[in-house]
């Protein structure tokens, strides 16, 4: 009776989850599709075995799909799915496996790393076979086990991890990182032009109120310090022109922490412009979303088109997503125009899309004037910002996001499980935050004109370098990126055996020591040949001491004084790549570039 009744129950509470679910479609833009909510009520139904659970296990088990193909085209949930595959495998070999037991005294425990490197998160993860259960560790079967053995088997737990974790060490990139540090062991000199760190210092009036704070101790509230919120609404409606207050404010420990809370909390796809940061796509494949990339090209500057918005979204209205705008780029440099985000905005109301406008970069456009999808979306658009790029404080870790009003539903959620995490930031941090949002302030004005100005000219020369290489590239128009393609070198660099974007990295680093990105560690075709280029290797607190005595339209040979004073590293970096591109460029076919205009 008793576990008939708690069925009754649980069946009554999947209902009325459903049921909450229909009507919150009901209250304006995005759809509120909470993970837990929806993941319950699916959870609930599914737990009956059903025709298409069935049809589903029999499709994965025949290798016709994949899991997560099966779980989207038969409706069902793909945890559950993987665990019923699991089952029947499991009941499937049961007597092939007893029999093995009795044939084999023991099969060692493997290390995770191990396993095959085409396991994938559609791949059902297998779980530890050769358990003894309560018998004597010496012996399995009446057999007994060397002292070695023993000892192999008490040295700690089970190495087993989880396979999402493990497919990301995989990715591109991480080859050549190590080999990058391999080289440095070694003794040899190498220009990271990979890692998009910013040289800048930390304003002084910032690192004076650290230092003031130093001796703040108590946890703060999960959304952040009031005032500190206070501070960031009044700055995002001086920026944004929206009202906000407080209870529109989450501060986190940097905005990727954010952005993980938020795939935790929401349940949607995730759709990326393509190329997007590195970070995007990962954090999806571990919190097991599904993500699609939207292309976008070149010749576009890497714009996100209203039209590949609508024809993704028109194939399934109705579902809920997560788009993520990064403007200023990473890793293009390139920032969206007035008329291409009113344009996606339409799209995105149409479609009730959540969107994550990222502008970590904002303050670092190098005009000075930043454009938001806020302003064209404000009830569905989340603002991400923080203090990492233009402040120089990316290792004090504090971002914030900024919420429509009527989005409180989901900063609700995301507050609750902020609390089990990482439940506030740092207490000396935050107080000392406030400074860097005071509206007004000379000192900080002056500083962040100067970071524009300085990148503006280093962008626009690092731009005018690899023209001359005939390499396609995008003059940055903010931020510390750029993005260029190696395509019209196709030929000669197939001669040196570089087909890859990430071979052409590799061959790069090892013959001259310069490391750079590959495109497709941020989503592009290896055989397109994008790499980034980060050009933050200088001395930031020289460049901004020298940059005041340029002049607004300085000339060529006063814009390579000054790189050969402030970037040394940079120079010679960009000598390096030039001579190694000189074996790859067609004799036929001399490079030429304009010289570089800076606009200041």
């Amino acid at each position: 009776m008793a576990r008939r009744r708690s069925s009754r129950f649980f069946s009554i509470s999947a209902i009325a989850c459903i049921v909450g679910l229909a009507r919150g479609r009901e209250d304006g833009a995005p759809r509120p599709a909470l993970a837990g909510r929806a993941l319950f009520a699916r959870q609930a139904i599914s737990d009956v075995e059903s025709p298409e659970i069935e049809a589903a296990i029999a499709a994965v088990q025949s290798g016709v799909m994949s899991l997560r193909e099966a779980a989207r085209k038969f409706d069902v949930p793909r945890t559950t799915l993987q665990r019923r595959v699991q089952r029947r495998t499991s009941e499937a070999s049961g007597s092939a496996s007893s029999e093995t037991v009795k044939e084999e005294v023991v099969v060692p425990v493997t290390d995770a790393n191990t396993h095959s490197d085409t396991s994938s998160d559609d791949t059902v993860e297998s779980t530890e076979s050769t358990t003894v259960g309560n018998q004597d560790p010496a012996t399995v079967t009446g057999h007994k086990r060397s002292a070695s053995h023993l000892e192999t088997i008490s040295q700690g737990p089970r190495k087993v991890i989880n396979c999402k974790i493990r497919m990301l060490c995989t990715a591109a990139g991480s080859a050549l990182d190590e080999l990058s540090n391999k080289m440095i062991r070694e003794g040899k000199c190498i220009y990271k032009l990979g890692l998009g760190q910013s040289p800048f210092p930390v304003p002084q009036c910032i690192v004076d109120e650290l230092r003031a704070n130093s001796h703040q101790r108590d946890y703060l509230p999960v959304a952040g310090l009031p005032e500190l919120c206070d501070d960031i609404a009044a700055w995002g409606t001086d920026r944004l022109h929206i009202d906000y207050s407080r209870d529109d404010v989450l501060v986190g420990p940097g905005t990727k922490e954010l952005l993980f809370v938020l795939q935790t909390v929401y349940y949607g796809d995730l759709l990326l412009p393509n190329p997007s940061c590195t970070s995007y796509a990962p954090q999806a494949a571990i919190a097991g979303r599904n993500m699609m990339w939207l292309p976008t090209h070149a010749e576009d500057h890497f714009v996100l088109r209203p039209e590949v918005l609508e024809a993704h979204c028109a194939k399934d209205p109705d579902a809920p997503r997560i788009l993520i705008l990064n403007s200023p780029s990473n890793p293009t440099g390139c920032a969206y125009q007035a008329d291409e985000l009113e344009a996606l905005a339409k799209v995105a109301r149409k479609y009730r899309i959540l969107v994550v406008s990222d502008e970590i970069y904002s303050e670092l456009h190098h005009s000075g004037t930043h454009l938001s999808l806020s302003k064209y979306y404000p009830e569905g658009t989340i603002v991400s910002g923080g203090m990492s790029k233009w402040c120089g404080a990316g290792g004090w870790r504090m971002g914030f996001w900024l919420f429509p009003p009527s989005m409180g539903w989901l900063r609700s959620s995301m507050l609750v499980m902020a609390s089990e995490t990482y439940t506030s930031v740092a207490s000396p941090i935050q107080h000392a935050a406030r400074r860097a949002f005071v509206l007004d302030c000379v000192e900080l004005a002056s500083y962040k004109r100067k970071c524009q100005k300085t990148l503006q000219l280093i962008g626009g020369w690092f731009a005018y370098q690899l023209q001359k290489m005939d390499v396609e590239v995008q003059v940055p128009e903010a931020g510390f990126y750029l993005f260029p393609c190696f395509r019209r070198h196709r030929k000669a660099l197939a001669v040196r055996g570089v087909l890859t974007d990430e071979q052409l990295c590799a061959h790069l680093l090892q013959d001259t020591g310069v490391a750079i990105l590959p495109g497709s560690a941020f989503g592009r075709a290896p055989e397109e040949l994008f790499a980034r280029l980060a050009f933050v290797d200088f001395k930031g607190d020289l460049a901004l001491y020298l940059i005041e005595s340029m002049q607004d339209d300085p000339s060529l040979e006063a814009i390579e004084g000054f790189i050969q004073s402030v970037c040394p590293n940079l120079d010679i970096a960009m000598r390096k790549l030039t001579a190694w591109m000189a074996l790859a460029r067609p004799s036929a076919a001399p490079a030429t570039a304009s010289t570089p205009s800076v606009g200041f």
